[in-house]
């Protein structure tokens, strides 16, 4: 028998069922491309962006250099990155104001939304899926989402919904580089097709249920509704993609590290994999989290859990193991930017045309804090090398720089969140 909700479902259900579909779509294709991006080897490299958070900050004073402007003095760990230093500014005395939200402030990270803990949050888009709109099909995956575990995720869509990140280093490079045979190819597209058949039932229910509702529900289910067209012209786009090779990888994909507490060590094999998208033109942003250790970590004079670690309560023999797991961090990142600055791309190379953040949703991660961020910006074509100092006690908006970067991907854009930009300083 059928069951009769299917015929006249509530609210609630057709609602959830809605926010539900709209989770996973981005992962693939969007709209159509700006007809200013070309391929690798046209007269234009592509713009590309790739956003990185690190849930458990960086300890400050090893970080953040005293000196304002392109004369600083490097710090432990950007002395690190020195090889790298006129491809990339740091910034100090930036975050997004009135987060607050502890360990929840993760999934604030790259959409500046306040206030995650307070009853009735609702998150905000974020930085990487706004990019990833303006690069529509343009590329097999506009937008992948990246983790080194499972976490709070930090893209969220125009309606706020979370979209969870792939952390098997197998499957991604599956996904990105293995074409199935002919029957796996066939099946691919027949579940899209069902998806879109599932899409013109929802949208029979939601023109059902507009005459039933106040105008503050209407408007949700508005909402929901240009969602779903968005996602009826995502699946046509799969479908086109679906049948078309994949690129050839450029070298072998990297294994998965079973190992829980090799956060790093995951966020390695993240790194190449971000490297080995980018050079295929599989993608042109990427978002990765790399969530902090629970366990004791494989390295060598470490022998506390980096979690414990963090909250470290201004206790030496805590911070000495901390910035021994930092350095091993900032090494990460320094290795990633190089093999980006290694491969040619256009008139320059890969990372003159991606711009990199790399952050942490935390500044004070010992007491929770969440003002005075560790934020770096590499590549993408700007004029580096200086240290750009907000006021550490007023601090500048962090959406002010994902105004500058927006701008620059090509996406029309004059404020997010908090910030009105662009930032001040960076050329």
């Amino acid at each position: 028998m059928t069951d009769p909700r299917c015929h006249h479902p509530s609210r609630r259900t057709v609602l959830r069922a809605g926010a539900a579909c709209l989770i996973l779509p981005w992962l693939e294709s969007l709209h159509d491309a700006d007809p200013a991006d070309k391929a690798p080897g046209g007269a234009q490299a592509p713009r590309r962006m790739v956003a990185v958070c690190s849930a458990f900050g960086l300890y400050g004073p090893s970080f953040f250099p005293e000196q304002p402007g392109p004369a600083y003095e490097a710090s432990e760990y950007l002395g690190i990155l020195a090889p790298l230093r006129s491809q990339f500014t740091v910034f100090s005395g930036i975050s997004h104001p009135e987060i607050g939200g502890d360990h929840a402030s993760e999934a604030c990270f790259l959409t500046s939304a306040k206030h995650p803990t307070a009853g009735g949050f609702r998150n905000t888009v974020s930085l990487d899926y706004l990019a990833a709109k303006q690069v529509g099909n343009a590329t097999r995956f506009p937008l992948l989402v990246l983790g080194t575990d499972d976490q709070f995720p930090l893209t969220h869509t125009l309606s706020g919904a979370g979209v969870p990140g792939l952390n098997r280093p197998t499957q991604i490079f599956s996904r990105l580089f293995l074409t199935g045979g002919k029957n796996e190819i066939d099946a691919e597209i027949a579940r899209l097709r069902r998806g879109q058949s599932i899409l013109d039932r929802m949208g029979e229910r939601f023109a059902g249920l507009k005459a039933r509702l106040g105008s503050q529900d209407q408007q949700q289910v508005a909402d929901y509704t240009e969602a779903v067209r968005d996602m009826e012209k995502q699946l046509h786009a799969d479908e086109a993609w679906a049948v078309r090779p994949k690129p050839a990888a450029a070298e072998p994909g990297p294994p998965d590290i079973n190992d829980k507490s090799d956060a790093i060590g995951r966020s390695a094999a993240m790194f190449k994999l971000i490297r080995l998208a980018l050079q295929s033109d599989s993608t042109r942003v990427v978002s990765l989290f790399i969530r902090g250790m629970d366990l004791k970590p494989p390295i060598a004079g470490v022998n506390e859990d980096h979690h414990g670690l963090s909250h470290h309560g201004r206790n030496p023999a805590k911070i000495e193991q901390l910035r021994i797991i930092e350095r091993t961090q900032v090494g990460a990142f320094r290795d990633f930017l190089a093999s980006l600055s290694a491969v040619r791309d256009g008139d320059g190379s890969l990372l003159d045309h991606t711009q990199v953040l790399i952050g942490s949703n935390l500044g004070d991660a010992s007491g929770h804090g969440t003002s005075n961020l560790p934020i770096l910006l590499a590549g993408g074509g700007w004029r580096h090398g200086q240290h750009i100092a907000g006021d550490r006690n007023d601090n500048t908006a962090l959406g002010a720089l994902f105004v500058s970067m927006l701008q620059r991907f090509g996406v029309q854009a004059d404020r997010f969140g908090s910030g009105i930009g662009p930032i001040s300083g960076l050329t």
